[in-house]
């Protein structure tokens, strides 16, 4: 994964303020929930900008303890292990949060290799509605096409959308992006809801290695200058998935 530096907010920048949780009883509230439901962490290894795919083992905030799952190649463990600064991403309730630990320890935690962390001092939880993100079907996947200048375009299917942007699963590892890239001309059908034409510009790039040693990437994208109709479009459809989302749930 490459993320860009310094992506979490500081106490100077507004962000800190709107999104910043520093209650330790709330933080251990939220991390012990994305804990039980099971949620993916991403963790990147800060020095290095390195990424790993995790979850979250124990949530203990009486003593200020941690614990996340190591990585599954021993190479990563033992960059960890010397860089120390680790920048974790998860969801509650669906919407991100993001925290930030500056020591760690390599330890079995109930006989499986894994990282010992202390309880974030703050966590920010992005609350405003266009940082909500409702994932999108998998068996009938909406598919999003990018025009590519000079070759033809790619057509990625997405994970997740919102009012800021879309999650792309499955971009192909040997197109080159990088953060900041942004593609005009975007196109994402939309069921029963119509055609969404929207810039896209790469915010976050995720490599992670499958269980059968092929890489897979994931690009999280925002969109540019969203139109009044899009913005409506778009939130029908959240609120569509939404509901399927509670009538599977019962």
């Amino acid at each position: 994964m490459q993320i860009p530096p310094n992506t979490l907010p500081t106490d100077g920048n507004d962000d800190a303020a709107r999104f910043a949780i520093r209650s330790r009883v709330e933080i251990g509230f939220i991390l012990r929930r994305t804990m039980t439901d099971g949620e993916i962490v991403t963790a990147q290894i800060a020095r290095i900008r390195d990424t790993f795919v995790t979850t979250l083992l124990s949530v203990d905030p009486q003593n200020g303890l941690c614990v996340v799952d190591a990585a599954k190649d021993p190479a990563v463990n033992r960059a960890i292990a010397s860089a120390g600064s680790l920048l974790f991403e998860s969801r509650h309730d669906r919407i991100r949060i993001r925290w930030q630990v500056e020591r760690c320890q390599l330890a079995d935690f109930e006989g499986h290799p894994s990282i010992y962390i202390p309880l974030p001092e703050v966590l920010y939880k992005y609350q405003r509605r266009e940082y909500f993100r409702a994932e999108t079907p998998i068996l009938r996947s909406v598919k999003c096409n990018i025009p590519v200048e000079g070759s033809k375009p790619l057509t990625v299917p997405l994970f997740d959308i919102g009012l800021g942007g879309v999650g792309l699963i499955g971009f192909p590892v040997d197109f080159q992006v990088e953060t900041g890239r942004e593609f005009p001309g975007c196109t994402i059908t939309l069921p029963e809801m119509g055609v969404l034409s929207v810039t896209l510009q790469i915010r976050n790039i995720i490599d992670s290695t499958t269980p059968d040693n092929r890489t897979s990437r994931r690009v999280g994208c925002a969109f540019v200058g969203l139109t009044p109709a899009g913005e409506t479009m778009i939130q029908r459809y959240v609120t569509r998935l939404e509901r399927d989302r509670r009538s599977r749930l019962g």
